[in-house]
């Protein structure tokens, strides 16, 4: 039992910590592809964008079996849009910050989320369910039970701490 809890605690912190990341790529090459240049986005000191994770895990939540990836696509263009809009006036009323703006975009939805980036969270979603997802099945098998529970301690100790730090400092302004 206690085995499959450290690969199940694995599986879990490296999903979050890969969504977040790919998260922060997607982010980071938005604003270079707009306007050639390197802005570290998120709240965050690491490369990792919670709320990329926490959009993943909702995802898996809702999507438990394996589906058609069209209606992976479809159906994760519209909770995430959804999930976006109100962690946008969240976050807002939280922190006293506007974290993100589509202001200016095509298909803006109340300034807050687009149909462009919808839709790439729609792809995002499907390489999570047939990429990530598949593959943190497969290294959790593969690796040694004292890796999985090392890498998941190491990664989640370092991603809340950033999250305490981070935080602390955003509330503060």
């Amino acid at each position: 039992m206690k085995k499959d809890l450290s690969r199940i605690f694995f599986r879990y912190v490296f999903e979050f910590t890969a969504a977040g990341f790919a998260g922060w790529i997607y982010e980071v090459a938005t604003v270079w592809i707009m306007f050639r240049r390197f802005e570290n986005r998120g709240m965050l000191h690491l490369p990792v964008i919670p709320i990329y994770s926490v959009g993943a895990f909702i995802l898996l939540a809702l999507l438990r079996r394996k589906r058609n990836p069209l209606f992976i696509f479809l159906f994760a263009a519209v909770v995430t849009t959804v999930f976006e809009l109100g962690a946008s006036y969240l976050l807002e009323a939280v922190f006293h910050e506007q974290f993100w703006t589509y202001e200016g975009w095509y298909f803006s939805i109340l300034d807050r989320s687009s149909l462009i980036s919808s839709t790439i969270f729609g792809i995002m979603a499907v390489g999570y369910f047939y990429m990530l997802h598949p593959l943190s099945e497969k290294l959790s098998r593969k690796l040694p039970e004292g890796v999985c529970f090392g890498t998941g301690i190491f990664l989640s100790a370092a991603i809340l701490t950033d999250i305490a730090i981070s935080f602390s400092q955003h509330l503060k302004k």
